[in-house]
């Protein structure tokens, strides 16, 4: 679990060097804040497209294969992103490194999951997401110094080299897991026809595109904000954008652990949801101190990561043994495409009417995984709902 971790991290250190580097691009390559988002929502739109597929490689290569080409793909581009400025090539080298994600995200979290028992998954799928914010730590806190001092091309060069080397130690330490290989062997026995006949399944996909159209708004343009808003300097935003991931660390591990100690993940989730409305401070106060600027970008990033755990640890666990891995890609699926609307459409709405009105758009966006959270809830998505939910879909899929 923890190479798994590992893998994903150094990933998304690649991922998010762009948001610490938008005001650059607009400033030195003549990017608009619609193009610059782009960056993020092309990105996002190949880990959408290579999620969808996920189960069906997970069955026929396994997840550890996947990871370790995961980590090769992205390495290659995000090397290739920092020797080029021409935008439609930027564009596809961040398509490719979405892939390369999509190689490792759903398959992680359907590797860690077949590791370990029912009561425990929540907690394996926190540990495994963990290693995203800390990739996002490194990268917010990178970043901007690397680019301040050398150019925005060593980020990039960096972090593709921390790809590679993953890649080896992946390698090394994993081994092969007949446990896990051969849980991807079963992982697509249920159709996506089946599993979209799930209303509970659907309801969880819904939850998390609106989810994660929250994640990456905040992820995304509060380091731009506080930049051209707050006016803060690099070092400030350096400190806030990596203390703001930081909170994603504990977020995540210990809401897996809450999650399988209470028995109710979504209660859970619900909690984590409730703490982005502090976001409203940006929306009132375009021009906030420095300590209640962090505040609330680390209250607010706390919460998502708390909230989106539970959530992405209930598609495995409601199908588990028999279309965990094809859940488990749906389920990112559906994330991503809410992080691509939000990227582009933030940057669209930051151009157009400046950041305040994107920020109550991603309150509101809040306000409604919370509602999409009570019929779940209603419909008792937990331990024991999971378990009869995949007996009679694998009824079904018999029959």
């Amino acid at each position: 679990m923890a190479g798994a971790a590992l893998a994903v991290g150094v990933l998304y250190m690649s991922v998010f060097a762009v948001p610490p580097l938008i005001t650059t691009f607009i400033d030195d390559l003549g990017l608009s804040h619609a193009e610059a988002g782009a960056l993020m929502s092309v990105f996002l739109g190949g880990l959408l497209c290579t999620s969808m597929f996920s189960g069906r490689l997970n069955t026929r290569f396994g997840p550890r294969r996947l990871i370790v080409a995961g980590l090769l793909i992205g390495g290659l581009a995000s090397a290739s992103f920092a020797i080029t400025q021409i935008y439609p090539l930027m564009l596809v080298f961040r398509v490719g490194l979405g892939v390369a994600v999509g190689l490792v995200y759903a398959p992680g979290i359907t590797f860690v999951t077949s590791l370990l028992a029912r009561d425990r998954a929540n907690l394996g799928v926190g540990m495994f997401l963990c290693g995203v914010p800390t990739g996002i730590v490194i990268s917010f806190f990178a970043t901007p110094l690397l680019a301040h001092a050398l150019s925005w091309r060593w980020p990039f060069w960096i972090f593709a080299g921390a790809a590679f080397a993953g890649a080896a130690i992946f390698q090394a330490i994993s081994g092969e897991n007949p446990t896990a290989e051969h849980a991807a062997v079963h992982a697509g026995k249920i159709s996506i026809r089946d599993l979209l006949a799930n209303r509970t399944f659907r309801l969880l996909l819904a939850a998390l595109f609106v989810g994660m159209f929250v994640v990456y708004g905040i992820f995304t343009w509060i380091a731009p904000f506080l930049d051209e808003s707050a006016g803060f300097s690099t070092d400030q935003i350096s400190f806030a954008s990596a203390l703001l991931a930081a909170t994603g660390i504990p977020g995540t591990i210990g809401s897996g652990w809450l999650a399988s100690r209470t028995g109710r993940p979504l209660a859970v989730s619900a909690a984590g949801f409730c703490l982005p409305l502090v976001l409203l401070v940006f929306v009132f106060e375009g021009t906030p101190s420095l300590a209640l600027a962090t505040a609330v970008a680390t209250i607010s990033a706390f919460g998502v990561s708390v909230g989106t755990s539970p959530l992405y640890a209930s598609g495995p666990m409601l199908f588990r043994g028999a279309g965990g891995g094809t859940a488990a890609g749906l389920s990112t699926a559906a994330g991503m495409s809410g992080a691509v609307v939000s990227t582009y459409a933030g940057g669209w709405i930051v151009g157009a009417s400046g950041y305040s009105a994107a920020f109550a758009i991603y309150v509101g966006a809040t306000a409604a995984v919370g509602l999409l959270i009570v019929p779940l809830a209603a419909l008792s998505l937990g331990h024991r709902s999971a378990r009869s939910e995949q007996t009679a879909v694998e009824g079904s899929a018999r029959s």
